[in-house]
């Protein structure tokens, strides 16, 4: 099941302010963002985050389930109080 949506997997071309005689290449998927001044790098990154989402979407389910886990269970009891 693929469930990243295809209009936020645009690859961009901007001027990198650090870099500026450069033109750079980004692409945003969720959360991420990866950036290069080769485009076939974030090609190849936006094709992986493709080919891979119910890997990565199960990396994601497991890092949440961590999480809770933690909160849950933590002897400080981090609330926010």
């Amino acid at each position: 099941m693929n469930t990243i949506k295809r209009q936020k997997m645009r690859i961009i071309k901007y001027t990198n302010p650090c870099f500026p005689e450069k033109d750079w290449f980004k692409c945003k998927i969720k959360n991420e963002t990866y950036s290069s001044p080769n485009i076939k790098n974030v090609e190849e990154w936006r094709d992986d985050k493709m080919i891979n989402s119910d890997y990565y979407n199960e990396l994601e389910l497991l890092n949440q389930q961590a999480l809770q886990y933690q909160y849950d269970n933590n002897h400080n009891n981090w609330t926010g109080d």
